[in-house]
């Protein structure tokens, strides 16, 4: 009687169940998402899907706008979603998942392919039990939960789609290398192949910037499992780097004059920040690490990290993620270069090394990005790091392991895998609206002052007023210098009603054009100062509202209303003195005012 654990390696590794295989991982992949369906629009899929009029447009006029960005593609999906079925979530999850699992089932026909490279065949070393590991690595990449910042987070659409439009780009050009090699060549299947290879690549370009690592890629394919003379794998180099910098000229131009194309390359390659590259290559150092960290224990994941910029090579942190770095990438080029051990597999796990870091270049290189580290960054990564893992643990389980033991290492990676799913499953949970992502976000990373703002903003959508402030403070005490932040705190003090006399709900006063004017930002910083003090005062903390509301008349002495509240508050706080004060300065600066606080503290401040 064959046992259970037989039939599942069975089914993990014969060639007969192939399709049984796939058919587990999309099983699995719909499990672990199917809480989603219903997640809210969040964070920025609200700028760039609900608001985006392009989106709106599916007509020649939209195509036309979506044909002038570099994400063309990505957004011609959207443009589709909302045609058949407007802002209902429900029609763009779909899609995502269809995404995220086809880009699974591409991963198994990638290292499938590769197993059926001239490195393996010349020696016959592809052996039944190896189809476990494209298997593996499929099932760990859909199931694993740090991709769902690119499946559940919806307009990461771009992330996921660019990177199913690259493996299918891959597996098309790996086809018609694998038909050339083979003793049944057929010219119009090996054209045919590569011409779907051409235009899965194009549509890459068009869906996101990750994808312009794929022309290096390929030629790392043809070094890694094909046998090339030197003069061919030159010219896959240079024909790899021209296309590259035709992409990134074609981007830049409009411009003849070399001067301008420099300038609009070094353009767009920085992102909404003035950082340097000097110190964003430094801490990308320190966020590779976390990637991988997040590949490896997926703990404490979050939407928001608080990532302080660093300086210097010699902080501890930044070497120490160097050295690391270093080590993985010349471990990978050892096992490709000068590794005689007989295993061949390990050939796999160098190229998913370099896969990891080569694709990931992009978004975490010399190219300022203003977000330091986003979770949807690691998506096409990841495949070359799942690879990597998936194939070590396997080979060295059927080299150096007795059957036992080889049969424990695979049931090992399917407890994993199904581990993983349950946690994907859970953490889906946090996105199901604005409020769930940023009090999650808030609780990991509490110094995050853009995540605290955030967190304020959504319990003000919800009608929130008091918990809302008690989110705003805390964004502000972390980082003062955002005004959204200053004024989602006179939102939230305005829906609680009762305080409408105490203060001016402030608009955004980077925006008006006299905002340059030293007495607009001075009446400004006044107002968003007396809010702040209402903010404490209404949370129940009197002297940091008192000191407000003293910064407040700094900053624009003819404030009347903060003059007004410092004596309420002191009223508070048994300070007579300075509600004295205060009465006699508004006397001065608005009698109506006065009178007005003369009348509210009657009876409250004692006369003698």
């Amino acid at each position: 009687m064959i046992s259970t654990d037989s039939k599942i390696i069975k089914l993990c590794s014969s060639r007969e169940a192939a399709y049984l295989r796939l058919l587990f991982i999309a099983i699995t992949g719909l499990i672990a998402y199917s809480n989603t369906f219903q997640m809210s629009f969040n964070f920025d899929d609200i700028v760039n899907i609900v608001n985006n009029p392009v989106v709106k447009e599916f007509n020649v006029s939209g195509f036309k706008q979506a044909l002038q960005s570099r994400r063309a593609f990505g957004i011609f999906t959207f443009q589709l979603n909302y045609f058949i079925s407007g802002t209902n979530v429900i029609g763009y999850h779909l899609v995502n998942i269809f995404i995220h699992i086809s880009a699974g089932f591409l991963v198994y026909a990638l290292i499938t392919l590769l197993l059926s490279a001239p490195y393996f065949k010349s020696e016959q070393e592809v052996k039944e039990n190896s189809l476990s590991i494209p298997f593996i690595s499929a099932l760990l990449f859909v199931v694993h939960p740090v991709q769902t910042q690119a499946v559940t987070y919806i307009v990461q659409r771009f992330a996921s789609l660019a990177t199913l439009l690259v493996l299918a780009s891959i597996v098309c050009y790996l086809r018609g290398r694998v038909i050339q090699h083979s003793s049944e060549r057929s010219f119009c299947a090996e054209c045919g192949w590569f011409a779907a290879a051409l235009l899965a690549g194009l549509l890459a370009f068009y869906t996101k910037e990750i994808a312009y690592t794929l022309p290096v890629v390929i030629v790392l394919v043809e070094f890694a499992f094909f046998d090339l003379k030197r003069a061919k794998i030159i010219g896959l180099v240079v024909a790899a780097l021209s296309s590259i910098t035709i992409i990134l000229v074609k981007f830049s131009s409009g411009y003849i004059a070399v001067d301008n194309i420099i300038s609009k390359l070094d353009d767009i390659t920085r992102i909404q920040t003035i950082t340097s590259r000097s110190d964003y290559f430094l801490t990308q150092l320190r966020v590779i690490v976390t990637y991988i960290r997040l590949l490896l224990f997926p703990v404490n994941q979050s939407v928001d990290y608080d990532y302080a910029l660093s300086h210097s090579f010699l902080e501890w942190r930044v070497f120490a993620s160097f050295l690391l770095i270093l080590t993985m990438i010349c471990f990978a080029l050892w096992l490709i270069f000068a590794y005689r051990g007989g295993n061949k597999y390990l050939r796999l796990s160098a190229f998913g090394i370099l896969w990891f870091f080569l694709t990931l270049s992009v978004e975490s290189s010399v190219l300022p990005i203003i977000d330091l580290i986003f979770e949807h960054r690691v998506y096409l990564p990841s495949v070359g790091f799942i690879m990597a893992v998936s194939s070590f643990g396997l080979s060295l389980g059927w080299r150096y392991g007795s059957l036992n033991i080889s049969q424990k290492v695979l049931l090992g990676f399917l407890s994993i895998a199904l581990v993983l799913a349950g946690a994907t499953w859970k953490r889906n949970l946090v996105w199901t609206n604005d409020k769930t992502l940023w009090e999650d976000a808030t609780a990991k990373k509490p110094g995050s002052a853009r995540a605290w703002n955030n967190f304020g903003g959504a319990l003000i959508k919800q009608r929130e007023g008091k918990k809302a402030l008690f989110a705003l403070i805390k964004s502000i005490e972390l980082d003062p210098s955002k005004p959204d932040a200053w004024n989602n705190l006179g939102i939230a003090i305005d829906l609680l009603g009762v305080y409408k006399d105490r203060f001016n709900r402030t608009a955004e006063v980077f925006k008006d054009p006299r905002a340059i004017e030293d007495r607009v930002v001075s009446r400004w910083l006044g107002e968003v100062n007396n809010s702040l003090g209402l903010a404490y005062e209404i949370t129940g903390n009197f002297p940091k509202a008192a000191e407000n509301y003293r910064n407040a008349a700094g900053y624009s002495p003819s404030l009347g209303i903060a003059y007004f509240n410092l004596a309420i508050v002191s009223a508070g706080m048994g300070d007579y003195r300075t509600i004295a004060e205060q009465q006699q300065i508004l006397w001065l600066v608005d009698p109506v005012l006065a009178e007005r606080l003369k009348s509210r503290l009657s009876g409250l401040v004692p006369t003698d």
